[in-house]
């Protein structure tokens, strides 16, 4: 379990604190605070120490426990400076130990992320932008703020970033292993949307959802991650959308040189001709024939360099294993994962089970949630 020293200076965004802490204690992270005093105009000890692991702040100081500035962030993974204000920020660049919570905070080697709220003026000093640089110097994490509305009631760069892009960079920095960063991974998702006429077309039931699994972990593992999804989602990596299988085809030509291709996109294995406009229904009294014909296998056929990776879908459990085995080696591919649908793991579920198949093994997971799988994909990757 990764642990994280949550530290909060005197901010009117301190409130964003009690959201973060909530979001990485569902991660199950183990989360310590560090209250300043300023933090402690606007908020009670009391409130953070029910809702994370423990507290630190000049009230319960003491040398008979590890509430001290030495002992409280020793088994701390990482440090996240959340709001922080410009007095502090200013103090820590310099060292200016004049508070527990300044010395905390120098007394620990943790990695350090900083998230600056402040009025404009103040954020934009030269005192603050040269203490900012400063820490950056010394290898912090700057997660800058953002402008809106600020509570001062002037509109300006200085709020707090959102609690999600905080969350999703403290993760990624907890999580990242050596092996993924300065790996670039394609991982595709969704159903292509076949057209019929120009608001109808052929499709089918994916969700996306395996996708955007595998997209999360490769993205908190520190790869650079780019989904191309035939869904909308809201993500903190770069998320391309397509509709048609061509479009998709377009897309993966701009990304023959990345390290990994996740082929999990539902491609339709048929497509046709699609006409201008709407069909009316008045003109087809007989029923609407369509001529399907044979869609082009992208997997097998895409220009990539890196490490191929398919997905395949089966209702036979009998056919299943050959299929992949079969797909496996005629597509050329490094390892595929087959899933065979049942009850629990049907379109749109959020656990799945899959096979991963190389042509030397063949290991099956547990039935898992798709968040699960995506890092033991992920894990089967690093072994190609």
């Amino acid at each position: 379990m990764k642990t994280i020293l949550l530290a909060i200076s005197g901010s009117i965004a301190f409130y964003k604190a009690y959201e973060l802490i909530s979001m990485f204690r569902k991660e199950d992270f183990k989360v310590k605070v560090l209250l300043s005093n300023g933090a402690l105009k606007f908020a009670s000890r009391l409130s953070f120490e029910a809702l994370s692991d423990a507290v630190l702040c000049e009230e319960n100081e003491t040398w008979t426990s590890e509430n001290n500035h030495i002992d409280f962030s020793k088994d701390c993974d990482l440090i996240l400076f959340a709001p922080a204000s410009v007095n502090s920020i200013n103090k820590l660049a310099l060292g200016i130990a004049d508070t527990l919570f300044i010395q905390t905070l120098i007394a620990t080697k943790a990695p350090l992320i900083i998230a600056p709220a402040a009025n404009t003026r103040m954020y934009l000093h030269f005192s603050t932008q040269n203490s900012l640089e400063l820490l950056r110097k010394n290898k912090a994490l700057i997660i800058e703020p953002i402008s809106k509305t600020l509570a001062c009631k002037e509109e300006g760069i200085g709020a707090l970033a959102s609690i999600e892009t905080i969350f999703h960079i403290t993760k990624r920095e907890l999580l990242k292993k050596s092996f993924w960063q300065g790996k670039k991974v394609i991982i595709t998702g969704g159903g292509t949307k076949e057209k019929i006429d120009d608001v109808r077309f052929v499709g089918n039931f994916s969700s996306g959802k395996m996708a955007k699994a595998l997209s999360d972990a490769f993205y908190f593992l520190g790869a650079d991650v780019v989904f191309l999804s035939s869904l909308s989602f809201d993500t903190p990596y770069e998320c391309k959308e397509f509709c048609s299988s061509a479009e998709l085809k377009n897309l993966l030509q701009e990304y023959e040189e990345a390290d990994f291709l996740l082929m999990a996109a539902a491609v339709a294995d048929f497509s046709l001709e699609a006409q201008k406009g709407k069909l009316k229904k008045k003109d087809y009294p007989e029923g609407l024939k369509l001529e399907l014909k044979p869609n082009e296998d992208l997997l097998a056929n895409v220009s990539f360099k890196g490490k191929k990776i398919g997905f395949k879908m089966e209702f036979d459990k009998e056919r299943a294993l050959y299929n992949a085995k079969t797909a496996l080696e005629e597509k050329k591919l490094d390892m595929i994962c087959l899933n065979v649908l049942g009850e629990q793991n049907n379109f749109n579920s959020e656990l799945n089970q899959l096979s991963f198949i190389t042509k030397d093994k063949c290991v099956t997971s547990e039935l898992l949630s798709k968040k699960e799988l995506g890092f033991i994909v992920a894990e089967f990757c690093e072994l190609l």
